[in-house]
């Protein structure tokens, strides 16, 4: 069971949920129950837990009585199939019970789960009203209202007007959403919430800039700024947003797509400078092309600039960097790369603590961990959802 010091937010744990579920092999948004009972340990093990609680936690995953564990009865199965929206929240509700859930105020993230559960409470009541053989849907109707409620009490009132406006705007506004439907639908917003939460995000040196020279110039006078600054090279992580690159570029339009109004930038690229020289990774189909490259600082052809975090200072010379870098190259080919597992954020954190300045900041990891895994889910939407919502996320032209 993952440990934990501090209180995760809400976004954190649904990282570690669709994680969890990745890795669990479901058909798309369903899980058959038997592999679910074989992946009980593994689930376990990614739920983030205090240790005081651990016993708990534990607790949820042992049979008693001749019962199905706690955990699978939370997941309420259905035909031998369990359903991501109801993995997601059981997932949530195992970690607040593992003690390992901060208590948050004007959070989206909680905001989000709070309609979720409230669109499956809907839903079922739906379900139930049906007559037999019928399916339990939800009126368009129903979810606007409920995303009004939502925005009615919301700190972020403005995030929910817009998805409201950009979900009435598509080519079919009215009619009714299965439970398939909806959980596309909730996560295309779980990133855009996440990445609205974080669109003020303290930045430094953010402002673009011309040219190479007058980049670095500006990161030099403001180290210099610093009182007591210590000796040693400044390391800084740049930023970006994904605009070009072919392999993940879709994901991009998750919050990009002309649609879409909460454009507040996409999936994360990030590479590290280090004296003066910007080292990043990403994919590459040949064996002899390196997956690791030199670009000009915040100046990355294939992605548009966002921000930049400096990253303290290392005590390494040029040489040792120079060293550093070699092993880079021979560890990460160009051919590993995995959005999901093995990709630019990992390097740059790989990197950055080899340099002795820590592990890139935990927002940047977290909001292109989410990106990933609403990437992998999306993907497997089936083909009629994603041409009726695919306006959302950009996939309204794909097969």
């Amino acid at each position: 069971m993952a440990g934990g010091g501090t209180g995760l937010n809400g976004a954190a744990v649904a990282v570690a949920a669709l994680e969890a579920w990745n890795s669990c092999g479901p058909e798309g948004y369903v899980l058959n129950t038997g592999k679910l009972k074989e992946a009980l340990p593994a689930i376990a093990e990614k739920i983030p837990c205090r240790a005081r609680q651990a016993p708990e936690l534990g607790r949820l995953f042992v049979e008693e009585d001749g019962k199905a564990p706690v955990f699978v009865q939370m997941l309420r199965p259905q035909e031998d199939q369990v359903h991501f929206l109801y993995f997601w929240k059981a997932f949530g509700e195992a970690a607040r019970i593992a003690g390992a859930l901060a208590i948050e105020h004007d959070s989206l993230s909680v905001e989000l789960e709070m309609l979720r559960d409230r669109v499956l409470r809907l839903m079922e009541e739906a379900l139930a009203a049906a007559s037999k053989g019928a399916k339990g849907e939800l009126p368009l109707a129903a979810l606007f209202e409920e995303a009004h409620r939502a925005a009615s009490m919301s700190a972020y009132p403005l995030f929910w007007s817009q998805a409201v406006a950009s979900l009435a705007s598509g080519p079919e506004p009215n009619g009714s959403v299965s439970l398939e439907e909806m959980t596309y639908l909730l996560l295309s917003w779980l990133q855009d919430s996440a990445l609205w939460e974080h669109r003020e995000e303290p930045r430094q040196d953010s402002a673009p800039s011309t040219s190479q020279a007058s980049s670095r110039e500006a990161r030099e006078v403001a180290v210099q700024r610093e009182p007591n600054a210590p000796k040693g090279l400044p390391v800084f992580l740049h930023v970006y947003d994904v605009s070009q690159e072919e392999g993940i570029q879709k994901l991009n339009r998750v919050l990009a797509h002309k649609h879409f109004p909460l454009k507040f930038g996409g999936v994360f690229h990030a590479g590290v400078e280090v004296n003066s020289l910007e080292w990043c990774f990403g994919y590459s189909a040949s064996e002899t092309h390196p997956g690791v490259a030199c670009v000009e600082p915040r100046g990355h052809p294939m992605h548009h600039y966002r921000q930049t975090v400096a990253m303290g200072y290392t005590t390494l010379d040029g040489e040792q960097i120079a060293d550093i870098v070699t092993q880079l190259l021979e560890e990460y080919p160009g051919q590993d790369y995995d959005l999901l597992r093995r990709n630019c954020c990992h390097f740059a954190d790989d990197f950055t603590r080899r340099l002795g300045v820590g592990g890139i900041p935990g927002w940047v990891m977290r909001l292109a961990k989410i990106g990933a895994g609403v990437e992998s889910m999306i993907q497997s939407a089936p083909k009629p959802i994603r041409q009726r919502f695919g306006f959302l996320t950009g996939e309204e032209d794909s097969d």
